[in-house]
């Protein structure tokens, strides 16, 4: 069997591409001739040069590919320093891989496409976000990743797709949840405004390798049980308060940090500040207001009951489990 992923350099391409050899696949890397190769050190792939800012390198590297059976597309921004920037690298670029796929491999077994839950936006209480639910997106990086989910799927008829929107994400290599669990080993706790009745904040999460292998799960499944165009939350079970997963992070680092609570008036001042840095040239930091329309929501949580239903997925790493060997690999490669 033969995978194309993208987004390889990535934490959670990486770790995709390390469950795919350990299932005997043979995967290509679709990768810009800038992007690091160092999370696929040792790892058993052959890199392919695209962009998906560019149709014809999409199509030239897939003419290298023989009987391509499945694509992973995990590709995109995160962060950005405006709209156009989600637009370009999320919804544009997934519209042009989309159609080169149709073009140069039409007879695709599936293409697994992964979305975010930011694309639904976030429910207004505690009860999870499921796949019926409406969507609305409540930042630009949401509506990009929403609007290249409907690129997609202009191609349902000509291959299968199965779009697959995770919530947090977080494992060795991940950079993202990584800047909470160093300010804990720092013994700084920060904590946001909330409007929940309970004074917190409410989280789905799920390791990379329970995600990958629910990708994997996702690419496999019969076209009979999942149809072309199907969507998917791939979450851990339950859900977090965000205490919950900040105290879960400084009990495995063996610290009692300092809780620091920073007013909505900070948080906008800051936001401010990296919005107009941003601007003006042209960087993304840490946080600006798209980031602050993420970061204010009380709850972003979503239910993996269908997936468990249709897929048989089964998450293996529970939060304490998962957050223990995530912190281990990172204290193994001299990150705290």
């Amino acid at each position: 069997m033969k995978a194309l992923v993208t987004g390889a350099s990535g934490f959670i391409g990486s770790t995709l591409i390390e469950e795919l050899g350990t299932l005997g696949f043979d995967v290509y890397a679709l990768m810009r001739r800038s992007s690091s190769s160092a999370n696929l050190e040792g790892l058993r792939m052959t890199r392919l040069e695209g962009d998906l800012s560019n149709q014809e390198s999409l199509r030239a590297a897939l003419r290298k590919i023989p009987e391509l059976d499945y694509v992973f597309h995990l590709a995109g921004a995160t962060a950005g320093p405006n709209r156009e920037y989600y637009f370009e690298h999320n919804a544009r670029g997934t519209a042009r891989l989309a159609r080169a796929i149709a073009e140069e491999k039409p007879g695709l077994q599936r293409f697994v496409h992964v979305s975010s839950l930011a694309a639904a936006g976030p429910p207004t209480s505690l009860t999870p976000r499921t796949e019926s639910d409406s969507e609305h997106p409540v930042s630009a990086y949401g509506e990009s990743k929403f609007e290249a989910e409907k690129e997609l799927l202009r191609y349902k008829s000509v291959y299968p797709i199965t779009i697959i929107r995770p919530p947090m994400v977080y494992g060795p290599r991940d950079k993202g949840v990584f800047i909470l669990i160093k300010a804990v080993s720092r013994n700084v706790m920060l904590s946001f405004p909330s409007a929940d009745p309970r004074g917190d904040k409410y989280y789905s999460v799920i390791h990379s390798k329970d995600l990958c292998r629910g990708l994997v799960q996702a690419a496999l499944a019969k076209t009979d049980r999942v149809p072309s165009g199907e969507v998917f939350y791939l979450a851990g079970d339950g859900v977090h308060s965000y205490r919950e997963i900040l105290s879960t992070i400084a009990e495995q680092l063996g610290v009692d940090p300092f809780k620091l609570k920073l007013p909505k008036s900070v948080l906008y001042l800051v936001a401010a500040a990296g919005s107009a840095l941003g601007h003006v040239s042209k960087k993304t930091f840490a946080l600006n207001f798209d980031k602050l329309n993420e970061l204010l929501p009380d709850y972003w949580i979503c239910s993996n009951q269908k997936a468990k239903d249709t897929l048989g997925f089964a998450p293996e790493l529970a939060l304490e489990a998962g957050m223990a060997q995530t912190i281990e690999w990172y204290k193994r490669q001299k990150w705290l």
